[in-house]
């Protein structure tokens, strides 16, 4: 049994290794069953914690390696905590103050993320080259850009939830008052032009469209 565990281990390891030479082919890439996937993901975790341990004590150095690790032992397929793993080491290149490798680090994060945009423009602000600086400005445009989107989000979807919660209260109202012949349409909000409060008034929707003018017979 043991043989056959380091049998199976040896085979992992083969494959990661192919993976690491064959990267432009991606159909030629090394297909893992979903077990080996979830093992070696596992394992990249491991050593991110050990990596985010290092960080946590200054130990920039050694937390790169440790995400270095993560990143051979994580397929390549596992594109968001890839992500995580090169995002990781450009912070920690930034607090070593080599703002160069940093930013090629950012730069094989996904760009999606508005997290990194924004660790990329400070880096690239502090290199404070020509190069640096516009890229600095574009990453600053897209972070803007994705925050600019929210206001009107949060507002259409404020209202959409307030309107659902008043069609609940109303039919609500309307299944009790229905007992006495009522709706919530019998009632209305009605401003005092003095206080500024607001009166409830009933409103006899049996009268309405009658004006009184009929004639006898």
């Amino acid at each position: 049994k043991e043989s056959s565990e380091k049998g199976k281990e040896k085979e992992l390891e083969n494959k990661l290794i192919s993976e690491e030479i064959i990267t432009e082919e991606e159909d030629e890439i090394p297909k893992f069953t979903p077990e080996e996937i979830e093992k070696l993901v596992n394992l990249a975790n491991n050593c991110k914690l050990n990596g985010n341990e290092y960080f946590s004590k200054s130990k920039y150095e050694e937390a790169i390696k440790e995400y270095e690790k993560a990143l051979d032992t994580c397929p390549i397929e596992k594109k968001d905590e890839r992500a995580i793993y090169w995002g990781n080491i450009g912070t920690c290149y930034v607090k070593l103050g080599k703002l160069k490798e940093a930013v090629d680090a950012y730069n094989k994060y996904s760009p999606s993320y508005t997290k990194v945009l924004f660790r990329r423009a400070q880096a690239n602000e502090k290199l404070h080259t020509l190069t640096s600086l516009t890229s600095a400005l574009e990453d600053r445009k897209s972070i803007n850009s994705s925050i600019q989107r929210l206001p009107p989000l949060i507002s259409q979807q404020q209202e959409k939830e307030k309107d659902e919660v008043i069609g609940k209260l109303k039919d609500l109202g309307n299944r009790f008052l229905g007992n006495f012949g009522l709706s919530t349409d019998n009632f209305k909000m009605v401003q005092d032009p003095n206080s500024g409060g607001y009166n409830v008034q009933f409103v006899n929707n049996s009268n309405q469209g009658n004006d009184g003018s009929g004639s006898n017979g």
